[in-house]
């Protein structure tokens, strides 16, 4: 009853620094939103276009290619085209070539040629997109035909008719996202959400062991061991606290990125719940091996920031790991953040279950206890040192 007391006294204490928890709980989703937002503001992808063929029909396939809205169609001419290709300013262009109309009418192969320097996924994806238009186009106008001669009618008027009850009915969209194999399509903003969640988590759990450092420095250390209350009680009970803080950051996050910026994290919560938690003991407990050696709050936070700075930027909070050379890959394996964010990405977007991702929770676990045993054999010592 005695920890269970310490540990709701030392929460109370915890959240009365308002500043600091609308802080740890506003950045990551500000972040999100900020790096998300300015991701989709840049989504329209360039198509150039060079007609050669000036035909009603080339102009068609321009205009259904422009209906796709996240296309921006570029013309220009072939030379121009040719040129930018070759010098590496772009990697896709179309050429419509002469007689393109014509052969269009009459049942020949389309006059059409891909310019291509190097093969990315949007090169492939536009190419996919312009083939697919310019087999609608000679669909339509060969199913007209054929109705204009069954029906004695103009196959124009039936062209026109086709087109209205096709305009805007294309389901492709361009989005470049290059997998690997057995990877599904991730959203961006629940990617940048996770990621910026397991990092400044981090700053939550060095904000609650801040105060084992603010005793050393006024000497509530020294007046703590001469009294009753058992010291090892005491820390546990701070670290109990921290990490239901912790908790509740996380949830309240989630949360605001679920009705703020709809961001959604699956239906798996469960899974997601008990990675999180043993993420959150993980970090605890690492942090507590750095209390005995802090002599200052100062020292402390300082060392801490650049600790969760260096291994979150490493680790794939503000960005993807695997973009990221192979040398960053292999480094990234020792910071907890890069098992964290492959773990929830694995659980909300390939349907992971917890039995599949069972190594990082081992790893948290047994990272944690055997951090824990550490901290508190480095406190026994400096206890020791203190009587003495």
């Amino acid at each position: 009853m005695q920890l269970i007391a310490m540990i709701k006294h030392q929460l109370k204490l915890m959240l009365r620094n308002r500043l600091a928890i609308f802080a740890t709980i506003s950045v990551p989703l500000i972040l999100t939103f900020l790096f998300s937002f300015s991701q989709d503001t840049d989504s329209k992808e360039n198509l150039y276009i060079a007609n050669a063929d000036k035909s009603n029909y080339a102009a068609k396939l321009i205009e259904m290619i422009k209906e796709h809205k996240n296309i921006k169609v570029i013309k220009l001419t072939e030379n121009e085209l040719k040129k930018k290709v070759d010098d590496q300013d772009i990697p896709f262009g179309v050429v419509i070539e002469k007689g393109f109309g014509k052969d269009l009418t009459d049942n020949h192969k389309i006059k059409m040629k891909i310019i291509q320097n190097y093969e990315n996924g949007s090169g492939t994806l536009l190419e996919q997109l312009v083939t697919n238009e310019a087999g609608t186009l000679k669909k339509v106008v060969k199913d007209s035909q054929y109705m204009s001669a069954q029906l004695h009618t103009d196959s124009k008027d039936i062209e026109k008719n086709i087109f209205k009850k096709l305009k805007n009915n294309s389901g492709i969209e361009v989005n470049d996202k290059t997998l690997s194999q057995g990877e599904h399509t991730q959203d961006n903003a629940t990617v940048r959400l996770i990621g910026f969640l397991v990092m400044f988590i981090w700053f939550v759990v060095i904000q609650g062991l801040r105060t084992l450092i603010d005793e050393k420095e006024n000497n509530t250390f020294s007046r703590l061991l001469s009294t009753p209350i058992n010291y090892t009680k005491y820390v546990l009970s701070k670290m109990a606290a921290t990490y239901i803080s912790g908790i509740i950051h996380i949830i309240v996050i989630i949360l605001a990125g679920k009705y703020l910026l709809k961001i959604s994290i699956g239906h798996n919560i469960f899974a997601i719940a008990v990675m999180l938690a043993v993420y959150l003991f993980a970090l605890t407990c690492i942090t507590m091996i750095m209390v005995p050696f802090m002599r200052s709050q100062k020292q402390f936070t300082s060392a801490a920031s650049i600790i969760i700075a260096v291994s979150g930027m490493i680790g794939g909070s503000f960005f993807s790991l695997e973009i990221a050379p192979k040398y960053m890959q292999v480094i990234s394996k020792f910071t907890p953040e890069a098992w964290a964010i492959q773990s929830l990405n694995n659980i909300i977007f390939s349907k992971s279950t917890l039995g599949t991702e069972w190594l990082p929770i081992v790893i948290f676990a047994s990272v944690g206890l055997l951090s824990i045993i550490v901290s508190f054999i480095l406190i026994s010592r400096e206890i020791k040192k203190k009587k003495n």
